[in-house]
């Protein structure tokens, strides 16, 4: 993959980690739960991309992971900055009334509770990060 395609991955990658329930579908984990009598199933055609489980989408986030694993903060940057499962960071950093629509990352930075200089760094350090996975 080239690297100016890294940011398409990204984006690729934001949109894939929407829940089916903010795409429309309605149906909830619980939902779900009910209706297969306490089994879930993950990769059928239910899937959050329909493809397969060694998609683009599935490597970055399991890049995403384990960033988290070592580094939090990159993770978290990364994840607000291209809108990918960004709930997820404000709620686990308890950040209230965040709305990621129209925000720069100075105030990204601010919700995180770091500089814009660190923020950048972060944010740097990820995007290094998935280019490596992409073979850039």
């Amino acid at each position: 993959m080239a690297k100016r395609d890294v940011a398409g991955a990204l984006e690729l990658w934001a949109r894939w980690s929407v829940p089916e329930a903010q795409r429309g579908t309605g149906k909830s984990m619980l939902a779900k739960l009910i209706e297969n009598k306490g089994e879930i199933f993950f990769g059928g055609s239910g899937g959050a991309s329909g493809g397969p489980l060694d998609s683009l989408e599935v490597l970055i986030e399991s890049a995403v992971m384990k960033m988290a694993a070592t580094d939090p903060m990159r993770a978290d940057v990364l994840r607000l900055e291209c809108g990918a499962a960004w709930w997820q960071v404000a709620a686990r950093r308890k950040i209230k009334d965040y709305d990621p629509r129209g925000i720069g990352r100075f105030e990204k930075a601010l919700a995180l509770g770091i500089s814009l200089r660190t923020y950048r760094r972060r944010l740097d350090e990820a995007k290094t990060i998935i280019e490596t996975l992409l073979g850039n």
